[in-house]
C-alpha cells in the first residue's frame, strides 16, 4: 500500500503545462497601428518593472498620479489618457496588461481585483514532498494556478488579439526563452517566427509567462510549428541588421531565426521576462528602433510635441542589516542582496541605453515628419524626456528598512500597498523631470531627467 501511495504520489507531481499556442494558418494582414489614445502634443510611454505585488502596487501610485494630473493643453483630459504605450514584466505585466486592455478608467477596478485580493491562494506555496517534488520535475505551480487566477479576476478570457482596441495603449511585454536565454517578446513577429497565431493567445499565459520564477512556476510552453508551417515553407532568410546594431539585438534576431533552423526547439520553454530585462526597458528600446512613426500610431506621432518616458522600477533596493556587525550575512539575505546586485547593474546599463536611444528616435521621428509631403509647420519641435522612479530613492531610514522587507510575492497587506502606491506617487510628484514636464512652457530638444 506504501509503494503504490508513493507512486500515485509521483504521478500526480509533475507540472501539467501543455502548450496553449495555436498554429498558424494563413498569413495575416498587416496590422495597422491606430491612434492609441496620444493626443495632439502630449505624450506618455510607462515601463514598469518586475518585483511582485510590490512592483504592481508602486506602478499603481505612479498611474494614480498621471489619473489626476490635467493633460498639458487640454485641461479636460488626464494625463492617464496619454499613455500611448506600457511595457510591463514579470509584476510589473500584471498592471501593464490591466492598463492595456482595460484603459486607465479602470484603475479603481485593478485595485479591488488584485492589489487587495490574495493571488497567492490560488498557488501552491507549502513545503510537502509532494511540492518538493513538482519543484524538481520543472515547477511547483503550473498553468492552473496564477495563469487561471489572472484570467479569471483581471482578463476575463481575453486573448492577444483583444489588445490594441482604439484609445487603449500598446502593450509591450516578453518572458525569458531558456534554449536561448534570451528574450521572447509577445508580438506578432514572434510568434510569426515559430508559425503560431498571435490573435488567439490567451493573454494571461502571456502574463504568467513573464511572471513565472524559475521553480516557483513551470515554464509556460509553447509549441514551435515551423517544423511543419503551413503558410511559410522556405528557408529561414539571414540575419540581416543595420549597422551598428547592439549584442543584445543580434542575440533576439537570431534567436528567432533559430527556431526554423534548430532541429531540437520543438517546444520553447518560457520563465520570468525579469531573467533578461527586469525593466522591461529592452524591450521598450527594441519598439524605438523601429522604423518612424513605431512604436506610436502615424496621428499621434506625426502631431506629437512633448513625450514622457517614465519607467517605474521597483525591484532596486539599498540597505540592510547586514553591514552594522562584522557578522553575517545569512544565506538567504546574500542570495536576495546579491540578486538584487546583479538586477541593478543590468538595469543601470538598460537605463544608459534608453536615454541614447529616445534621443535617437526622436531626430528620427523629426526627419520623418518633416520629409513628409505637406509637412506642417514646427514639425521639429519635439521634446523628449526620459524618468526613472526607483524605491531606491526613498530618503527616509523607516522607509527604507520597510521596503527590504517586502519580497518578490505576489500579496501584499493593505498597509503594505498604501506605502507603496504613496511612494510611486510621491516619487513622481518629487521629480524635477516630471515636474518640467506638465509646466505649461514649449520646449524644444530632448531632455533626460
Amino acid at each position: 500500500m506504501t509503494a503504490m501511495l508513493a507512486l500515485w504520489t509521483a504521478a500526480c507531481a509533475a507540472p501539467a503545462n501543455l502548450p496553449s499556442n495555436a498554429p498558424l494558418m494563413h498569413d495575416p494582414a498587416p496590422a495597422v497601428r491606430l491612434s492609441a489614445g496620444v493626443p495632439a502634443r502630449t505624450g506618455v510611454i510607462l515601463a514598469f518593472s518586475g518585483g511582485g505585488a510590490r512592483s504592481a502596487a508602486f506602478g499603481y501610485g505612479v498611474l494614480s498620479a498621471l489619473a489626476e494630473q490635467p493633460s498639458p493643453g487640454d485641461e479636460t483630459r488626464r494625463l492617464a489618457d496619454d499613455i500611448g504605450v506600457v511595457a510591463g514584466v514579470s509584476g510589473g505585466a500584471i498592471l501593464a496588461a490591466h492598463l492595456a486592455l482595460h484603459g486607465p478608467r479602470a484603475l479603481p477596478e485593478f485595485r479591488r481585483a488584485f492589489l487587495d485580493q490574495d493571488a497567492e491562494a490560488s498557488l501552491r506555496m507549502a513545503y510537502t514532498p509532494e511540492n518538493l517534488l513538482r519543484a524538481y520535475r520543472g515547477g511547483v505551480n503550473d498553468l492552473s494556478g496564477l495563469a487561471a487566477w489572472l484570467d479569471a479576476s483581471l482578463y476575463g478570457g481575453a486573448t492577444m488579439g483583444d489588445l490594441g482596441q482604439r484609445g487603449r495603449p500598446r502593450l509591450l511585454l516578453h518572458a525569458t526563452d531558456l534554449y536561448n536565454r534570451a528574450p521572447f517578446p509577445f508580438d506578432r513577429a514572434s510568434f510569426r517566427s515559430i508559425c503560431s497565431d498571435y490573435d488567439s493567445f490567451p493573454l494571461a499565459h502571456a502574463v504568467a509567462a513573464s511572471s513565472a520564477v524559475p521553480v516557483a512556476f513551470a515554464p509556460v510552453v509553447l509549441q514551435n510549428f515551423t517544423g511543419d508551417c503551413p503558410v511559410a515553407r522556405n528557408a529561414p532568410a539571414a540575419v540581416r541588421l543595420p549597422a551598428g546594431s547592439s549584442q543584445f539585438d543580434r542575440h533576439v534576431a537570431e534567436s528567432q531565426a533559430r527556431y526554423a533552423s534548430a532541429p531540437d526547439l520543438r517546444y520553447l520553454k518560457l520563465l520570468d521576462g525579469g531573467l533578461v530585462d527586469n525593466l522591461a526597458v529592452r524591450n521598450l528600446i527594441r519598439s524605438l528602433k523601429q522604423p518612424a512613426p513605431e512604436p506610436l500610431g502615424i496621428a499621434a506621432a506625426r502631431h506629437l510635441e512633448r513625450l514622457i518616458i517614465i519607467v517605474a522600477d521597483a525591484s532596486t533596493r539599498v540597505g540592510g542589516e547586514m553591514s552594522s556587525a562584522v557578522e553575517g550575512p545569512t544565506a538567504p539575505s546574500a542570495i536576495v542582496a546579491a540578486a538584487d546586485a546583479m538586477i541593478d547593474s543590468a538595469s543601470r546599463m538598460s537605463l544608459d541605453a534608453l536615454e541614447g536611444e529616445a534621443a535617437h528616435w526622436r531626430d528620427r521621428l523629426v526627419r520623418w515628419r518633416c520629409g513628409a509631403a505637406g509637412a506642417q509647420a514646427g514639425c521639429g519641435r519635439l521634446d523628449v524626456s526620459v524618468v526613472r522612479l526607483s524605491l531606491a530613492d526613498a530618503s527616509g531610514q523607516v522607509e527604507k528598512a520597510r521596503i527590504l522587507q517586502l519580497h518578490n510575492t505576489l500579496s501584499l497587506k493593505s498597509g503594505d500597498v498604501d506605502f507603496l502606491a504613496g511612494l510611486g506617487r510621491s516619487l513622481l510628484l518629487g521629480n524635477e523631470g516630471y515636474r518640467s514636464f506638465i509646466r505649461p512652457a514649449r520646449r524644444d530638444g530632448a531632455r533626460h531627467g
